[in-house]
């Protein structure tokens, strides 16, 4: 939960044209100045976390994070490098809150997009 500080803050940054994110200290997208778009979106999600995603063999590049779904138990997406890559994150084929019905061919490609992204969260 953001304090009045916080928001205060928040919006001095947004009227100097700024964009503005905040993420807790547990990963979730507190606030983000592009990210109030709607259900197609991830990052007002309760079920999506921010996590550590650091490459053993690219040293430079410690501070990425992955975007995860906690109901799926999966990554989204990874290596992303920048507060302005955590949001506008769209919603996978496997998401159960995608809001549509999937077609047959969807459906086969949600099954394997699954299957990468659990396994990722290892």
């Amino acid at each position: 939960m953001l304090s009045e500080k916080n928001l205060q803050e928040i919006k001095e940054f947004e009227e100097k044209g700024a964009s503005v994110v905040a993420v807790d200290s547990d990963g979730k997208l507190q606030y983000s100045t592009q990210g109030k778009c709607g259900s197609e979106y991830c990052d007002q999600c309760d079920a999506f976390r921010l996590m550590p995603d650091p490459d053993p063999s690219d040293w430079f590049r410690d501070n990425d994070m992955k975007a995860v779904c906690l109901e799926v138990m999966g990554v989204i997406v990874g290596s992303l490098e920048s507060p302005s890559e955590y949001t506008n994150i769209r919603k996978p084929l496997y998401c159960p809150k995608i809001g549509r019905e999937l077609s047959k061919e969807e459906k086969k490609e949600a099954k394997e997009r699954l299957k990468w992204a659990r396994k990722r969260m290892k």
